[in-house]
C-alpha cells in the first residue's frame, strides 16, 4: 500500500512516498481503507523534531475516515464497507488501524472530510467542555481561541449543553465564530478580554494558541469558577480557581465523544471549518505541512 512519512527531521520535504505491506490487525482492531485523514500540530513538531530524534521510519497520522476493509475477531458492530472514523494510528498512508474502543460509524449526511478533520480538535473540545470544564446549562462560557479548531467546537458544544458563549478571538475571525451562534465576541486586538470581560465565565475554555495567556484567564472567570486550558502553566490569583489541563484520557472514552459529536453534526448542531482539501499524494501531504508551519485558517484534510 501507499503511505506517506519520513526517516529524519526537518521541514517538509522530507517526506516520502514509501510502498509498504497492508497493516496486519489484532483481535480488537479494524482495517481501514482510507479516504481521508486530517493533519494536525502535533504532526508538525514531531516531524520538526520539536519531541526526539527520528531513528526510523515515521508514517504518522491518528485522524482518519474511510471503510471498514477488515475486523477482527473480537469486533463487534463494523461490517465491511461500512463508513467509519477512527482515532487510529499511521493514518497518512491507504489503510489505517482503528480499534473498537476509538472507531465509530459515521452517520448518513455527514462527509468523510467533515468526520476526519474533527477527530483530534473534537475530542480535545468535548472533553474539555464536558470532563474539564464540567459545563453546565444555563452557565456563562468564555472560550479563547474561539475560531481555531478546538474553540470553535468547544463553543458548539457548550451552546449546546445550553450554556451562553461569548468567543474570543481577532477581529478578522468575528464573522466567522458569530456565524456559529455564540452570544457575544471580543476581538483581542481591538480591546482586552479581561478587562471587558472581567468576572464574567463560570468557565473559561482556554484553546488559544497564542494570546493573553493564564493571566487573562483568571481575570475572565469568576471567583470559584473553572479554567479549562490547553496549556499547563497557572496564574497567581487571590480568586478560587479550579485549574484544569485539558490532556487526553479515556475518562470520556473517544468513542463515546466521537459518537455524541458525530450525531451533532448529522443534526446540524456542529460544524467543522475546513481549510483545505489537498490531494491523496506526496506534493499533497508536503503542501499540508507547509501550511501547518504557516498561519492558517481551518482543518487541513488530505483525500481522495
Amino acid at each position: 500500500m501507499k503511505a506517506f512519512g519520513y526517516e529524519k527531521n526537518g521541514d517538509p520535504e522530507v517526506f516520502q512516498e514509501y510502498e509498504v505491506p497492508t497493516p496486519e490487525i489484532k483481535s480488537n482492531q479494524i482495517l481501514i481503507k482510507t479516504e481521508a485523514f486530517n493533519l494536525n500540530n502535533f504532526e508538525a513538531l514531531q516531524r520538526a523534531g520539536q519531541f526526539k530524534p527520528v531513528d526510523h521510519r515515521i508514517i504518522p497520522g491518528r485522524d482518519v475516515a474511510g471503510f471498514v476493509e477488515k475486523v477482527g475477531e473480537d469486533v463487534t458492530g463494523f461490517d465491511i464497507g461500512d463508513r467509519v472514523v477512527a482515532h487510529g494510528h499511521h493514518s497518512y498512508a491507504e489503510y489505517s488501524i482503528g480499534e473498537d474502543s476509538n472507531t465509530v460509524l459515521i452517520p448518513s449526511g455527514v462527509p468523510y472530510l467533515a468526520a476526519a478533520g474533527i477527530v483530534t480538535p473534537g475530542l480535545a473540545a468535548y472533553k474539555g467542555v464536558h470532563l474539564f470544564g464540567k459545563v453546565q446549562a444555563g452557565q456563562t462560557v468564555v472560550v479563547k481561541g474561539a475560531s481555531g479548531g478546538v474553540g470553535s467546537l468547544a463553543a458548539q458544544i457548550a451552546m449546546d449543553v445550553g450554556a451562553k458563549v461569548i468567543g474570543i478571538g481577532s477581529s478578522e475571525n468575528e464573522e466567522y465564530v458569530k456565524s456559529l451562534g455564540v452570544d457575544q465576541y471580543v476581538a483581542y486586538d481591538q480591546e482586552d478580554p479581561a478587562e471587558v470581560l472581567a468576572d464574567t465565565a463560570d468557565v473559561v475554555i482556554d484553546a488559544a494558541l497564542n494570546g493573553n495567556g493564564a493571566e487573562s484567564d483568571v481575570k475572565i472567570v469568576k471567583d470559584d469558577g473553572i479554567v479549562a486550558s490547553v496549556a499547563d502553566n497557572d496564574a497567581p490569583t487571590d480568586k478560587t480557581v479550579h485549574f484544569n489541563h485539558i490532556h487526553p484520557t479515556q475518562e470520556i472514552s473517544d468513542d463515546d465523544a466521537l459518537n455524541a459529536m458525530l450525531k451533532l453534526m448529522a443534526a446540524g448542531k456542529l460544524k467543522i471549518r475546513i481549510g483545505y482539501k489537498l490531494p491523496f499524494t506526496l506534493d499533497g501531504v508536503i503542501k499540508g505541512h507547509q501550511l501547518l508551519d504557516s498561519k492558517h485558517a481551518g482543518r487541513i484534510v488530505i483525500a481522495k
